[in-house]
């Protein structure tokens, strides 16, 4: 007996100690037979400390995931059209900077990390840039699932090396899992 997808979602965010709230975060859950032929799709964004428009940029980049993802072709694979998508957020994010008053200063401009999970059948496939992670809780085991991009200077001091808009070519990471049964998945900033 083969068993339907099912998901439930839960969200807190919070501003911490900035004046603006930096992360976005959104889900889709579609309907037949879109969730079989795209999964279900949760997104995550963080804008950099540094930018002025963080949280537009987290925005952005979390809805046009979103809405993209869902309007690829049936006939691409998940990480194709994620993939392809990110890359196409990416450069109209980098775009936005460079013709923007912060051309001359990308941390100030159009830049966030990002992590996305997109569940389809019984695989989970993840997409991260930057240092927005992903967990898998199975049981009572938790597994750090992403890699945070960071660019160690010394013990105290390290830089993002790679987010959504701060460089033109996109260098997002790739990976899929066997999704069991009760299997909980953290986006966490």
């Amino acid at each position: 007996m083969q068993k339907n997808l099912s998901v439930s979602l839960g969200q807190a965010s919070s501003k911490g100690r900035k004046k603006i709230n930096q992360d976005f975060y959104d889900a889709r859950i579609p309907r037949e037979p879109q969730l079989t032929h795209k999964g279900i799709a949760v997104a995550l964004a963080d804008g950099i400390s540094s930018s002025t428009v963080p949280q537009d940029a987290s925005k952005i980049a979390v809805s046009s995931f979103l809405s993209d993802y869902f309007s690829t072709p049936e006939t691409w694979s998940v990480k194709k059209s994620a993939l392809r998508v990110l890359a196409a957020s990416n450069s109209w994010l980098y775009t936005q900077s460079k013709s923007s008053q912060y051309h001359y200063d990308m941390n100030r401009g159009y830049v966030c990390t990002f992590s996305a999970v997109v569940i389809r059948s019984s695989t989970a496939h993840i997409f991260y840039l930057g240092d927005t992670r992903i967990y898998r809780l199975r049981g009572k085991a938790i597994t750090q699932l992403s890699e945070d991009h960071r660019l160690r200077v010394s013990e105290e001091k390290s830089y993002l090396s790679r987010a959504l808009g701060m460089d033109k070519q996109m260098h997002s990471d790739h990976e899929s899992f066997a999704v069991e049964e009760g299997d909980i998945f953290l986006l966490m900033t």
